[in-house]
């Protein structure tokens, strides 16, 4: 019977690892301030009717927010300022779930210029 294992392939000889010298951790840089969502800094804030059920982190900021019920958004954030969470992006979260409404609070968006109605 023919020998079937595969013939021993010579391997080369691998250079010895160096170690490496440890870099220093990197400093982080600082992040650019994000956009602002679309929402005024004079627009006033109003809570919406209904009970809001908010838990940890959730609950805190809304608590925040009802003792700016009725103020400027620019209020709300020179108050909450957190190096963790950026206030305007709670106050997003709470637009988008209703718990709030800005008033007066968005961009107005650029007119578009009307179509020139040919003549004949």
């Amino acid at each position: 019977m023919a020998d079937t294992t595969p013939p021993k392939l010579a391997l080369k000889e691998k250079a010895p690892k160096v170690a490496k010298e440890s870099k220093e951790p990197k400093e982080k840089k600082p992040r650019a301030p994000r956009k602002d969502y679309g929402f005024l800094p004079d627009a006033v804030i109003k809570l919406t009717e209904g009970e809001k059920n908010y838990k940890g982190k959730r609950k805190e900021m809304y608590e925040a927010l009802k003792k700016s019920n009725g103020k400027t958004v620019q209020h709300f954030l020179d108050n909450n300022k957190n190096d963790e969470d950026p206030p305007r992006g709670w106050i997003r979260f709470f637009v988008q779930n209703e718990a709030i409404q800005l008033i007066g609070g968005t961009k107005k968006e650029p007119a578009k210029p009307k179509e020139a109605v040919a003549s004949a």
